[in-house]
């Protein structure tokens, strides 16, 4: 089984790593807000783990479960730890209205946070 570390805490982080838990897979939650993983890692259970916001993610498969809003930033901070890894993208880069895509007319959220990570990731 492969160890999945998750970005993010709501609802999407929740149940991917529910789902992740109960397949075998061991998961890592890391977040901000380190009390928020707390309480994730523990409501999926089975082992799930906490990582420091910003280190090197525990698992070889990395999703981004955080707002669009904030995704490139995460991505960035997270820099050259995020190498060798799989990232799995399930953001949506549309405006709070829901009227429209907020990246550039030429471009779409993956491609964006594919610049912004390591080349081998």
């Amino acid at each position: 089984m492969s160890t999945i570390s998750i970005i993010g805490t709501g609802g999407m982080a929740a149940a991917i790593g529910g789902l992740a838990a109960k397949a075998g897979h061991t998961v890592e939650v890391t977040s901000r807000d380190a009390v928020k993983a707390r309480t994730l890692a523990a409501q999926i259970g089975a082992g799930a783990t906490t990582g420091a916001f910003g280190a090197a993610p525990a698992g070889d498969i990395v999703i981004l479960a955080v707002p669009y809003s904030a995704v490139l930033d995460v991505v960035k901070q997270y820099g050259e730890g995020l190498a060798g890894k799989v990232l799995v993208d399930i953001t949506n880069p549309v405006a709070s209205d829901h009227t429209s895509f907020v990246t550039p007319g030429d471009s779409f959220g993956a491609k964006e946070i594919t610049k912004a990570a390591p080349a081998d990731a």
